[in-house]
C-alpha cells in the first residue's frame, strides 16, 4: 500500500466514525428533550395528588448540579385512588429536606395508555 491509499483510508474512517458519533449524540439529545417535554406535560397538565415517599435512592446522574433520584411512591389521587409509582427525577438541593422517606410531597400524574406517569411538583425541570 502506498502512502496516498493509507491517508485516504484514515480520512474515510474518520468521516465514518465522526458521522456515527454525531448521529448518536443527536439521537440522545432528542430523546432527552422528548423526556423533558413529557415530564413538563405531567406537571403542567397532570392531575394533582399527594404521595408518600416509601424509598428514595440517589442515582449516578445529575442535571445542572441537581442530584438524580429514584423515588418509590404511594400516590393518593384526588378521587381517593391509591397506587404505587416509581419515578426517576432530579431535585434541587434546597428541596432535599422535603424528599425524605416517609414525607408527603405534592405530585401530578397523567395516564398515558396503560401507564401512569408521576412527577413531583418540586422536581427540577430546566427551563
Amino acid at each position: 500500500m502506498n502512502t496516498g491509499m493509507i491517508v485516504l483510508l484514515v480520512v474515510m474512517f474518520s468521516l465514518i466514525t465522526g458521522t456515527i458519533t454525531t448521529v448518536t449524540v443527536l439521537r440522545l439529545v432528542r430523546a432527552q428533550r422528548t423526556e423533558l417535554r413529557q415530564r413538563e406535560g405531567v406537571v403542567n397538565e397532570g392531575i394533582p395528588a399527594k404521595a408518600t415517599i416509601n424509598d428514595i435512592r440517589e442515582t449516578s446522574s445529575s442535571m445542572d448540579g441537581r442530584p438524580g433520584v429514584l423515588l418509590d411512591l404511594t400516590v393518593t389521587g384526588e378521587n381517593g385512588q391509591v397506587f404505587q409509582a416509581v419515578t426517576r427525577t432530579f431535585i434541587p438541593v434546597i428541596h432535599i429536606p422535603r424528599f425524605q422517606k416517609g414525607h408527603v410531597i405534592d405530585v401530578c400524574y397523567k395516564t398515558e395508555g396503560d401507564k401512569i406517569r408521576v412527577e413531583p411538583v418540586d422536581a427540577y425541570l430546566p427551563g
